[in-house]
């Protein structure tokens, strides 16, 4: 619970933008997903699956935790186009223009939320000290950006003070995205409107998940700045980190050969089989089937099954629960 809370903390700038959005077109924050793809009947077959503002797809796990693969499953259906695990960066291609229907498994701190290919999505990190409660506008952001396709978010803010005609100021960020090793770029530019709403300088952190360890410039203004860079394997994010930049200047961050990230298959089946609770033989066997054969492996999953005779535990019995399988299956097929 406090970490969900810690979470939609951190996603003020988003839930805040989307609030305006809200109050301009009349559209709410959480949507069905038949409203998008109406034509579409799988859209109607997922009533716990809803778009979460315009970046994100959410699929609430509401049902208990299964045993033996110690996680809580939801079905979800995929509109067309790449999508991207927002904790992990993981890709789900959805090829097919009727979308992709699938069953996902998360453990009991996971929560299946997915941004669309060049998402932009605004957060800040949660704050210590004096500042811990304060309402200001953040003097830190951080962006998140998935890569695949070109994306455009406005972000809005104000002063959070009541009249009847509110100027927010707007901050556009745009990302263009270019495949097979070319540049893409993420700009960020001046704020425009009630800028006085908004603290002078900010540091902002780029996080761009899904992609593989690059060369990046920055830029402020047309002038080179200086940057931290860093590279998150687990979660496939090169984060780069830009101090002390004036809320009215123009940002550019370059990205040099620009590669979506492997898709870590064997790390995140041994994840899954290390936390079953199954038999460590059936464990082995199915590790090895996968390293060896890969997606072909899910073909003998079903013939890891043996039982001894009833008068003794023979030490070779092997069970592959039908969960485990499952979410075995969501990892080998999911790109």
């Amino acid at each position: 619970m406090d970490d969900a809370l810690r979470l939609r903390h951190r996603m003020i700038p988003y839930l805040h933008t989307m609030n305006w959005r809200a109050s301009r077109t009349g559209l709410p924050l959480v949507e069905p997903m038949y409203w998008g793809s109406p034509d579409i009947d799988a859209a109607y077959h997922v009533p716990n699956e809803y778009m979460f503002g315009t970046e994100l797809l959410a699929a609430p796990i509401t049902e208990p935790m299964d045993k033996s693969s110690r996680r809580g499953k939801a079905d979800v259906w995929l509109p067309q186009g790449d999508w991207f695990d927002f904790f992990t960066g993981r890709r789900y291609s959805a090829s097919s223009p009727n979308g992709r229907r699938m069953t996902v498994w998360r453990p009991l701190d996971g929560i299946p939320v997915f941004a669309k290919a060049g998402g932009i999505v605004p957060m800040q990190p949660l704050s210590e000290g004096d500042s811990i409660n304060s309402v200001d506008n953040p003097q830190h952001l951080e962006i998140i950006v998935f890569p695949g396709a070109d994306g455009d978010f406005t972000l809005m803010e104000d002063s959070g003070h009541y009249s009847r005609q509110i100027t927010p100021a707007t901050t556009a960020i745009t990302y263009r995205w270019r495949k097979d090793g070319a540049t893409s770029a993420l700009t960020v530019s001046p704020a425009q409107g009630d800028v006085h709403a908004l603290p002078a300088r900010r540091t902002w952190d780029f996080l761009f998940r899904g992609i593989t360890d690059s060369d990046i410039s920055v830029q402020a203004d047309g002038a080179s700045v200086d940057s931290d860079r860093r590279y998150d394997a687990e979660t496939l994010t090169l984060q780069v980190t830009v101090a002390d930049v004036s809320t009215r200047s123009e940002i550019r961050v370059t990205i040099g050969d620009t590669t979506m990230a492997a898709d870590p298959r064997m790390e995140d089946v041994f994840d899954i089989l290390r936390h079953a609770e199954m038999r460590y033989l059936t464990k082995e066997q199915a590790y090895a089937a996968i390293a060896e054969n890969g997606i072909d492996a899910l073909a003998t999953m079903d013939s890891l099954e043996h039982v001894s005779g009833p008068d003794m535990e023979d030490c070779s019995d092997s069970h592959m629960p039908s969960a485990v399988r499952q979410a075995l299956t969501e990892v080998l097929l999911r790109s």
